[in-house]
Parts: C-alpha cells; structure tokens; sequence
C-alpha cells in the first residue's frame, strides 16, 4: 500500500470517536479493512479479529492494537446547567481547561468547552495550583439543567476532544487526536494488507477498553489463543526539554521496542530477533525501558501457559493529551519492522525462543 493511503488511513482512524467501551466505530473500520483476508470473530467485550492463515497453522501470530482513546463521561448536569464528567483512562488534570470536547449523544453531537476559570477571579496561589478534575465543568452553552437535557445530555453518555487532522510545516509530522492507539490499529491493517505468504498464523485484533485497565485484552487472548504476540502502540515520546535522563522515545528515530515496562518483562529471544531484524535491514529503532505505564501487553503475556509479547510503537508527543503529533516515517518503519519479524517466525524460531 502506498504511503500516500497510509496517511489517508492514519487521518480516518484518529477522527473516528472511540472511548473505553464505545468502540464500535473503530472495529467497523478494521472489519471493512480487513474482513476480507481471512476470518472474522468477535469477543463480547466488542473486540474484533480476522485470522489470516499462513503456508503453516502456527505458531499463532497476534498482532493486538487497543481500539479505545482516553475520553471522558457525562457524570451529570448542574442546576445551571453545566456537565459534570468523570475521566475515562489517564488525563492529567493541568492539560483539560480550555479545550473544545463533543458529548456523543443519541440526538447527535453536542460541541462544548471544558471550562478555565480567568485569572481575574484566580489568587496568586491558586494560579500556580492544578485544579481537579471533579472541579471542572463542561459548558455547552446551556443556561439550565432542563435546558441540557433538552438537547440531549445525560448521564453516561461518552465525551471525545473535538482535534482537527493537521500536517505540520515539516510534511512528515501530523497531529491529531488519539494516536494512542490508533497508529497502532493503523499499523496491525497495514501490516494484514501488505504480508503475503508467511510461515506461521497471523491474528490482526483490535481490543477494547485498554484505557481503563487492560480488560478487552484478556477476552481477546482466550478468543485468539495466541502462541505469540506483537503488542502495537503509540507510546509517549520522552524527547520534550527535561522530560527523561536518557531519550528512549523519540519523534523520527524509528520505532519503538520495549524492553520492559512495570507490568512485563519482554521475552529475551522475541526481544533479540526483532532487534537483529532492524540492523539486518537496516530499520531505525529505540530500545525502552520504561519505569511506569504498560499495555494489552500485561494480560496477554500471562494468557494460558504464556505467551511471549514484545510491544512495538511508534513515539506519539503529548500521548494522552488532546492532541497528539506523529512522524510518518516512524509509522513506515515501525511497519517494515513487524512485516519483517513476521516473515522470520516460524515453527523452528518459535520453540527455540522458549
């Protein structure tokens, strides 16, 4: 698939609306991507997955990518008519203010402001204090309770940051909203789309809820029944002025393998192959070893007797933001490396990794 089609899927799939639970329009998309590669099933969590067969059975390749974005949910509406909302998955609180959001109702969407309050009405000390999230409102322009539910608010319904797609100055960088992890369910289609005859069972799965604690993950894995696993993700870049001691996620070095985070440490031989794959094919990438955060990756290695997992990103600045900003070249790379990986996993390869 040419690049030019890359961007236009990456583009599609960050404006689509996906919070933890409300997924449905992101497994559309991979099941009209994809469906027709091999065959489909579905877990009850709303998770999807196509099963592509290879020359052999196995081993059994799951390439997962969490379908969810951080959001938000209606909590409730003030007498005056503001939404209250609780937050769905890691937000910090400072980069919420301000912001336009749209309230995904049945009556269709309904566009407000997460509120700021003017340092007019600030003191000096409550300018340098970060508020609460459970202090913050919506304002949607409504004057009243009865006037809100009017158009539609009500408890439950999910919240998305209202981003534009922008490609910046420099051509190869492009912003946008829910990178993490779109980017990798771009990835996992890109990568069912371009493979062609592979030694092994390749499972593309979009999973659900990894926002909110990894739990679509482990139906996927009882569903998929994996012998291996390649966790794609859009982990947070540490390239910012005093973000990290030690770069290890940066905008335009090349994909991302974890070596380690809190909740799994990689598979030594998975680790080493893809490794040697970049050097041999002279792929950019960055090696991590992160000291907090995880992924689907953290239940998925754990399934059944194991299963061996790497996770494989590409750097997202500003991860769990509203905006989020991406290298194209990154997203290249990052899928040469897997379709690579995947074409060196056979039987033999598999079992001596264990």
């Amino acid at each position: 698939m040419k690049k030019r089609n890359s961007v236009s899927l990456l583009q599609e799939l960050s404006l689509l609306n996906g919070a933890p639970g409300f997924e449905k329009p992101v497994a559309e998309k991979i099941v009209e991507s994809i469906g027709s590669l091999g065959t489909i099933k579905r877990d009850r969590m709303g998770g999807v997955m196509v099963e592509k067969i290879g020359s052999k059975s196995g081993p059994r390749v799951l390439l997962a990518a969490h379908m969810d974005e951080v959001a938000l949910m209606v909590k409730g509406i003030t007498e005056s008519g503001f939404v209250k909302f609780v937050p769905l998955g890691g937000w910090w609180a400072h980069v919420l203010p301000s912001h336009r959001v749209n309230i995904l109702s049945p009556k269709g969407i309904i566009p407000g402001v997460i509120g700021a309050m003017p340092p007019h009405h600030l003191s000096p000390a409550d300018r340098e204090k970060i508020m609460a999230t459970k202090s913050m409102v919506i304002d949607i322009g409504a004057l009243s309770r009865n006037e809100a539910e009017m158009m539609g608010v009500e408890a439950g319904l999910p919240i998305i940051p209202a981003v534009e797609w922008v490609q910046m100055a420099n051509p190869d960088v492009v912003s946008g909203k829910a990178f993490d992890d779109r980017v990798g369910v771009a990835m996992m289609i890109e990568i069912m789309q371009r493979i062609g005859k592979h030694p092994n069972t390749i499972i593309g799965a979009g999973t659900t809820q990894e926002e909110v604690g990894t739990r679509g993950a482990r139906t996927m894995a009882t569903l998929a029944n994996p012998d291996l696993a390649i966790i794609l993700e859009g982990p947070p870049t540490d390239d910012l002025p005093g973000c990290a001691e030690f770069v290890q996620g940066a905008l335009g070095k090349g994909p991302q393998i974890r070596a380690y985070d809190p909740t799994m440490v990689t598979n030594p031989g998975l680790f080493n192959l893809i490794k040697n794959v970049a050097k041999t094919k002279k792929i950019p990438h960055q090696v991590a070893i992160r000291e907090s955060g995880g992924t689907d990756a953290s239940v998925i290695h754990v399934h059944s007797l194991g299963v061996p997992s790497v996770v494989i990103g590409v750097p997202v600045r500003y991860a769990h933001s509203h905006i989020g900003m991406i290298s194209l070249t990154d997203f290249e790379a990052s899928v040469n490396l897997v379709c690579e990986t995947i074409m060196k996993l056979d039987s033999k390869t598999f079992q001596n990794m264990l």
